[in-house]
């Protein structure tokens, strides 16, 4: 089984099996649209008090690796994702595990990270009375001054992924993005897994 690979298009149709960039697209939108509630919580939890941040970061990562790697291994995929049709599957046509949605999130989770290590350098440099007065939008340019540098780094690294991310799944036939080139996984269509399925198990 390990051999096996996911075919480009089934037996006797040119049409792609694999989500294209406007379903992962609206899919990533969709993700963004149900985590809204959420991020603005998060964002007026922590105009509150300078402290609050170090929960935040707790709270949004324990809500991140569950969106990103416990839902996809347990369902397919994100809600987004479901909700265009689409699954995600391991190259030889199996079901995700949680250490493959693991390897798929390895890419975001390196971004996750600067940005984690950014913010915590720069709300040990603030201080909390100046912090505390400001409005949000101040507050975030105050910690982004704090730590300029590193916040150009985490900028550099987040365009960094999507554009390589971007550049290789315009150029590779089965659509796979950086992250599923990390996970050795595809997105595909929800009505082809059927045909996909029957496929894998006669090769």
């Amino acid at each position: 089984m390990e051999d096996k690979q996911l075919p480009v298009y089934l037996e006797g149709s040119y049409e792609s099996i694999y989500g294209n960039f406007g379903y992962r697209f609206a899919a990533l939108l969709l993700d963004g649209l149900i985590l809204a509630p959420i991020s603005i919580a998060a964002l007026v939890f922590n105009t509150m008090s300078l402290h609050n941040i170090y929960i935040s970061i707790i709270c949004s990562n324990i809500i991140a690796l569950t969106y990103q790697i416990y839902l996809p291994a347990k369902f397919g995929g994100t809600p987004g994702k479901l909700i265009m049709g689409l699954r995600i599957l391991k190259m030889n046509g199996d079901a995700l595990t949680l250490n493959d949605a693991f390897k798929r999130y390895l890419p975001n989770l390196l971004i996750a990270l600067i940005a984690i290590i950014n913010t915590l350098f720069a709300v040990a440099k603030a201080d909390e009375k100046t912090y505390n007065t400001l409005n949000w939008i101040k507050q975030s340019q105050y910690l982004q001054d704090l730590n300029s540098n590193m916040f150009y780094i985490q900028m550099v690294s987040i365009y960094a992924v999507l554009f390589t991310s971007f550049i290789i799944f315009m150029f590779n036939e089965r659509k796979r993005s950086l992250s599923d080139l990390s996970g050795d996984t595809a997105v595909v269509k929800k009505i082809y897994l059927t045909k996909i399925q029957e496929i894998m198990k006669k090769s």
